[in-house]
């Protein structure tokens, strides 16, 4: 009896709404649903535009939402009706869809000016086209074109969906917009064309909306760490989880490659990107911190203090407090401004304190009501619209000359191009839909001064007919260096600080990676150099064409699919649905086809018709069309030479068709999760289980024949399953475990594996050099018969090598755990590192002897047994990015995927992410052999139903 007087207690300290009594019971007539949103008592009631007429005849938003615009969140299909009811009202506005989120909710912007733009908006969008590519036009006419045509402003909001008054403020802003009748108004729409992305993440909203809704009470809550303000996942990413405002670079969401449509066909000069940040915090804005990518528009950063300037001014006013310049740099390129940027706009972030939508109290005592941030966000893009409009000349101008220093040949480097080799047909595809001109070399060059994407520097370089070049000196000459450059180099200044900042143990001030191309991510063979003698065409105008998968007769002896080709592992995935048994080869193969022989690597997929279905020539060719790759029908098992195995032997391992689980829920890393479930559904089509973390040790894990652990707080989910996952894998069972997670299987009380993290074995660092140095003389191994016979001449050992790191002038510490935890202030916040891998090792296939490999945090595997891929010495390690002497030492030789029995299971253990933002090819490849491989190569499962 004592619980409902506490709970009667403690939910009176706030009387803000009638609560039932006996005297007041809740009837059906009386009874109110929960009110969302600003409660009574907390209200911000000041108007948004205050002392602007609208026109009567266009109602706001508060019509569809049943309240005031910005006092709760608005849902995304209320925001859709709101902008197609303006749209059907208003001659200013027109609405488009520009695609469909993963959960099918439409994609759309709109396009807001005077009705008299509306009617050139097809040569407003041709004049813009000249300035951004000022090839044949000369100065006078540029300037003619910029004294008549408006500015274009891209206006996005909330691409992360949790951060949710950005939206809710673009129902305010469109309003005015599309009603005013003050001449402020009218003026702002005869020099602007708006262009206005009111939802950018409709998914992550959906699901933050309803977070919040679920978690609602009738009293109010001002707590910042409250649940109500939501919970896992929480609604930043979309459907998959995927942080879209780091997306920009690679566009793996489809909400990315609309968005890029649309800034190619309405070029903006101005780019605004509205978010939110912690709810205790009050206003960010730029102009940016350092340091800054050397890509950008030169003059960036004094527009950008320009429009902060007026934005400090209309916060003034209101009393509110902002900052400016304290964090959120300008060095990865690859956020939702710095791609406006690189297009020659005038990049703009708004980061409000969060509230999730209702009243939040601040550590001053201070509560702001949900439509306060709201309005915080209008007055913001009022702002920097109103500064648009009156800077609309200058601007414009600046961003012609932007343009024409790219396409000129005035800058330095200008003669230099990117090559590449692109089998998939990706990269090219990616960068064609950012609007980069991409070439195809009709014949041999010889190119000067080339670098190769694994850090070879040649004077010359000859490259066959085919390569595919990017010359820098084009319209999106900016992004072409942002996006595709090996190793640019942070500035002497902004070193300086950071060395300083984290030898005084404050940590780093850098925000996001350092390190990035999208050639390396996505599993290139490429290079830099300038081309000598090369006459280009026409530039490409879409990815590699796609050949028609042929029709497969029930004839053929056996079909084989190279483990070169990208979509193998969809392919397989493709063939297991399809109940087709399906051999890896251990060896390199010679298959025979038509008359002709083809080599097959190490790695190919063997499926010998005996072994199947009679209509598996159909079956083939179904999952060949799914996947879009070409499997070869062979005529024969028998080899044509003799350094080749035949089809029917031991080379051949038989497939196994794994039940995937991953661990999801809770305690994992959001972003993390997402990028590895994309993998395997999206690009491979496995059939992925999602396992909550919470009840992990519930689940019935023999269900299942692979088990991957995402970063999170996996000690927590081993506190609960370790004993049943053990037993798992002892049973046939392969766990793979990622970045933390790895951790968390290597420093339990019985570890599964033999695999460390360094800081735990520092006495025995000399055990696993002399386990890396043996490793890399077995990649070569040079025999000599003459001491085989004979007997060798000395046999004295040689003296080791020294381990220290190269170029570090630290003193050392006697204390190994001291000097390690000294060491670990300086990793990396995400680097581009060299790796070598085992080409013998299955967990390698269709990978090449070296590759590019994405690294961050702290934590370093070290193993003595057999490495499939480890970290190149410390000399070869770094490729880009930054990467400070100690950390270099730390990292070099680790390594970065093990692989261990366990019983008749495995486990597989990657140091950091292999599908990092979705992008990397070749190393999403390791973790797609690990899941559909590993049961039938590294393990014996116990075959379920």
């Amino acid at each position: 009896m004592r619980l409902p007087i506490l709970a009667s207690f403690a939910f009176t300290t706030l009387p803000l709404i009638a609560a039932p009594t006996q005297d007041h019971p809740v009837t059906p007539e009386n009874f109110e649903p929960i009110q969302l949103g600003d409660k009574e008592g907390h209200e911000h009631v000041a108007s948004f535009f205050e002392g602007v007429t609208v026109d009567p005849a266009i109602p706001d938003g508060s019509e569809v939402l049943g309240q005031s615009v910005g006092s709760r969140i608005a849902r995304p299909r209320e925001i859709l009706s709101a902008f197609s009811m303006w749209a059907s009202l208003s001659d200013r506005m027109t609405l488009h869809d520009y695609g469909k989120t993963h959960e099918g909710r439409r994609l759309i912007y709109t396009v807001i000016t005077s009705p008299a733009n509306h009617e050139r908006l097809e040569s407003i969008r041709s004049s813009i086209d000249l300035l951004s590519d000022p090839r044949g036009l000369s100065e006078e006419q540029a300037q003619d074109l910029i004294e008549r045509t408006p500015a274009i402003a891209w206006m996005g909001y909330s691409i992360h969906g949790d951060e949710t008054s950005g939206s809710d403020a673009a129902l305010a802003v469109a309003h005015r917009l599309v009603a005013g009748q003050d001449e402020g108004t009218l003026a702002l729409l005869d020099s602007v064309v708006v262009v206005l992305d009111p939802c950018m993440n409709p998914d992550g909203r959906a699901r933050i909306a309803s977070l919040v809704q679920q978690a609602a009470g009738r009293r109010v809550n001002l707590d910042s760490q409250a649940m109500q303000r939501g919970r896992w996942p929480f609604g930043r990413g979309n459907h998959y989880l995927f942080d879209m405002n780091r997306d920009w670079m690679a566009g793996v969401c489809p909400e990315t490659r609309g968005r890029w449509r649309v800034n190619l066909a309405l070029r903006p000069q101005l780019f605004v990107d509205a978010h939110e940040m912690s709810g205790l915090d009050t206003f960010l804005m730029y102009p940016q911190a350092a340091p800054r990518h050397p890509a950008l528009p030169s003059r960036l950063l004094h527009w950008q203090g320009v429009f902060a300037d007026a934005h400090g001014e209309a916060f003034d006013a209101m009393g509110w407090g902002y900052y400016t310049r304290e964090w959120a740099d300008a060095w990865y390129p690859g956020y939702s401004d710095s791609w406006g940027s690189l297009g020659g706009a005038i990049g703009m972030l708004y980061e409000q304190g969060r509230n999730a939508g209702q009243p939040l109290l601040r550590e001053s005592g201070e509560v702001v009501p949900y439509r306060e941030a709201v309005h915080g966000q209008v007055i913001a893009s009022w702002s920097n619209l109103e500064t648009l409009a009156q800077n609309r000349v200058a601007v414009l101008e600046d961003y012609h000359a932007f343009h024409r220093s790219h396409v000129d040949g005035s800058r330095s480097g200008s003669k230099r191009a990117f090559f590449y080799h692109d089998p998939s047909g990706n990269l090219t595809r990616v960068l064609i839909d950012q609007g980069v001109e991409v070439f195809a070399a009709a014949e041999e060059f010889e190119a000067q001064e080339v670098t190769s994407h694994l850090g070879a520097a040649l004077p010359a370089r000859t490259f066959p007919a085919g390569t595919l070049l990017v010359p820098v000196t084009q319209p999106r000459g900016a992004l072409v260096r942002a996006y595709l450059e090996f190793d640019p180099r942070i500035d002497s200044k902004t070193l300086l600080d950071e060395r300083e900042r984290l030898e005084r143990g404050d940590g780093s001030r850098l925000y996001d990676v350092t390190a990035w191309d999208l050639g390396r991510q996505m599993g290139v063979n490429c290079w830099w150099g300038t081309p000598e003698g090369l006459t280009l065409g026409d530039p490409l105008v879409g990815g590699r064409p796609v050949s028609p998968v042929p029709a497969f007769s029930g004839g053929a002896y056996a079909y084989a699919l190279s483990a070169d080709d990208p979509r193998a592992l969809a392919f397989l995935a493709r063939a297991f649905e399809a109940g087709i048994q399906v051999h890896l080869s251990d060896e390199e193969f010679v298959g025979r086809s038509a008359g002709t022989s083809r080599v097959f690597p190490r790695g190919s997929f063997l499926i010998r018709r005996h072994e199947n279905q009679s209509d598996l020539g159909q079956r083939v060719a179904l999952a060949a069309a799914q996947s879009g790759t070409r499997p070869l029908p062979l005529s024969s098992g028998r080899s044509p030479d003799l350094d080749h195995p035949d089809l029917g032997g031991q080379h051949f391992t038989l497939l196994y068709a794994p039940r995937v689980a991953l661990v999801a829920g809770e305690g994992v890393q959001t972003s993390d999760l997402g990028h590895i479930w994309q993998y395997l559904d999206e690009v491979l089509g496995a059939s992925v289980t999602l396992i909550d973390s919470a009840s992990l040790g519930r689940t019935d894990l023999r269900e299942y024949q692979v088990l991957i652990l995402p970063p999170g707080n996996a000690n927590s989910w081993f506190d609960r399953a370790g004993n049943s996952i053990d037993a798992w894998v002892r049973g046939g069972g392969t766990l793979i475990a990622i970045g933390s997670a790895s951790s968390a299987v290597v420093t339990q009380k019985e570890p599964m594996v033999s695999a460390r993290r360094r800081r735990d074995v520092l006495e025995e660092l000399d055990r696993y050099a002399l386990a890396t140095r043996r490793a890399r003389a077995a990649r070569e191994v040079e025999l000599d018969t003459g001491a085989l016979w004979e007997g060798p001449e000395d046999l004295a050992p040689k003296e080791l090598e020294d381990s220290g790191p190269e170029g570090s002038s630290e003193s050392v510490d006697s204390d190994p755990s001291r000097q390690d935890a000294w060491q670990r202030r300086f990793m990396p916040q995400g680097v581009v590192l060299k790796g070598e891998i085992d080409d013998h090792h299955w967990l390698t296939v269709g990978c090449p002897a070296e590759l590019a490999l994405f690294f961050a945090g702290s934590s370093v595997l070290v193993d003595a047994g057999r490495v499939p891929v480890r970290f190149a010495t410390s000399s070869a390690l770094r490729l880009g990015g930054l990467l400070w002497p100690e950390a270099r030492v730390r990292i070099a030789d680790s390594a970065w995927v093990t692989q261990e029995s366990h019983g008749n299971g495995q486990v597989i253990l990657f140091a950091t992410s292999p599908v990092f933002r979705g992008s990397w090819a070749q190393t999403s490849r390791i973790l797609g052999n690990a899941a559909l491989l590993g049961p039938g190569v590294g393990a014996s499962p116990v075959r379920r139903r």
